[in-house]
Formats: structure tokens, C-alpha cells, sequence
């Protein structure tokens, strides 16, 4: 049981009195990149990610009117340098996804913010030369993507309209939806 009288074991403030706010860390060049780099060691990033946690940052520190011009500079020496780079990240996240079964539709929501000129180039750069589970170039990407996602969820044992709900919902059209579900020969 608790004692009602005992005194709180907190000794930073006075019972009752209002939490102080931890002392406010200047927003600084070094701290942007400190904090981009911190990210780019988890995972590779676009430069409209990298801008996005960057700004995020900048917003939990004091108000800097100088900060947006030091994310841009920061984001323009990482892209000349090709530490952030949109086409690389496009092709890996596309091939990541194309693996995972998944559709052209999912992938570009994935990469939305990409330019869509260096996202398409990905595309056709990883869609002309992906190899079927056979090792054939013969079967579109698209169709590839799917049988893996029927494959995955096992949809050749569930009756056909719901596999090819399960397949529209993942964003492939109808006939590839159709040619994954029947049988190869």
C-alpha cells in the first residue's frame, strides 16, 4: 500500500509547480547534417524525404530564418555528390517491390515525390531487363509481380473473383490479374 503521506521522490521542482522545459538546442548547419546523416545510415532516401525530416527538424527548434537555406544547401551538396540520389532509390524501392510481388501502382505510391521522368526511366531500366523465376525475359514485369503476390497469399486456392479482388486491390489490372491466375503451360 502507498503512503499518502510520504513526499514525492521527484526533487527537480516543487510539488505542484509547472515542468520547466528542457534549455532550447540551436538549430546549426552541423546539426542538419548530423541529423541527415543519422537517416541516411538507416536507409537510403529521396531528396524529398531528405527535405521533409530535415524540415521536421527545423521545426522542433527555435524559429531560425536562416534554416530553410541551410536545408537546401544541404540537400543540394548530398545530390551533386550523389549521397542522395532519386534514380538509385527508384530502382532499388522498384526492385524491392517488384520481388515483394507487388504492383507498378504500389511501387509509384511509394515513390511519390520522385520526379516522374527519373521514376519512369526506373521503371523501363528494371522492367526491360527483369528475368521471370525461370530466368526468361519473355513475361512482363507486371505479370512476373503477380504471380509472385498470388504465389504469396495463395490465391489459386481461393475462388476466382475473390483472387482477382485481391489482386485489383493490389493495383493490377484485370488482365494481369487473369493471366496470373491461370496456369502456366
Amino acid at each position: 500500500m502507498l503512503n499518502a503521506h510520504r513526499p514525492s521522490r521527484d526533487r527537480r521542482s516543487a510539488p505542484g509547480a509547472p515542468a520547466e522545459a528542457p534549455p532550447a538546442i540551436p538549430l546549426t548547419p552541423a546539426l542538419l547534417e548530423r541529423t541527415a546523416l543519422w537517416h541516411l545510415g538507416r536507409k537510403a532516401m529521396t531528396t524529398v524525404e531528405m527535405r521533409t525530416v530535415l524540415q521536421k527538424k527545423a521545426g522542433r527548434h527555435p524559429p531560425n530564418e536562416e534554416s530553410q537555406g541551410w536545408i537546401e544547401a544541404l540537400v543540394a551538396r548530398y545530390t551533386e555528390t550523389h549521397v542522395l540520389d532519386d534514380a538509385q532509390v527508384s530502382r532499388d524501392r522498384i526492385e524491392l517491390g517488384r520481388g515483394r510481388g507487388w504492383s507498378k501502382r504500389r511501387i509509384e505510391q511509394k515513390l511519390r515525390g520522385v520526379d516522374a521522368d527519373v521514376r519512369s526511366e526506373a521503371f523501363t531500366d528494371i522492367d526491360t531487363r527483369a528475368p521471370d523465376e525461370d530466368g526468361n525475359t519473355g513475361e512482363s514485369a507486371e505479370l512476373t509481380a503477380a504471380r509472385i503476390f498470388v504465389a504469396k497469399k495463395r490465391l489459386s486456392e481461393k475462388p476466382p473473383e475473390k483472387a482477382l479482388g485481391a489482386l485489383a486491390r493490389q493495383g493490377f489490372s484485370y488482365g494481369v490479374a487473369k493471366a496470373a491466375l491461370t496456369p502456366r503451360e
